[in-house]
């Protein structure tokens, strides 16, 4: 009895062991979903910006520098897809007339 459970500690620990390395490791893999990066592309520091999820759900923010690049970080509510409106989107106006890198 005392070997079984011996035996289920010492596999809980290994296990214990084998998630706490791997789990980090995953949190840390390169985003696939690139709205926020591309949302900020032709932007400068601070601008304003917009992008949408898969569902449609409406993310409004600011491009700020990330990693050496620019992107959209959100910092208002987020907008589920049933309730964005044309005004939502009307309201983030993106201008093309500055430099990509400009105000970094």
């Amino acid at each position: 009895m005392i070997k079984n459970n011996l035996k289920l500690l010492y596999t809980a620990a290994v296990l214990g062991v084998l998630c706490s390395t791997c789990l980090p490791a995953l949190a840390h893999e390169e985003h696939v979903f690139k709205a926020p990066w591309n949302a900020c592309a032709d932007a400068v520091k601070t601008q304003q910006c917009a992008y949408t999820n898969v569902n449609g759900d409406l993310f409004k923010g600011t491009c700020r520098v990330f990693s050496e690049a620019l992107m959209c970080v959100r910092n208002q509510p987020i907008i589920t897809a049933e309730n964005v409106t044309l005004k939502d989107v009307a309201d983030i106006t993106v201008s093309t007339s500055h430099g990509k890198h400009e105000g970094h």
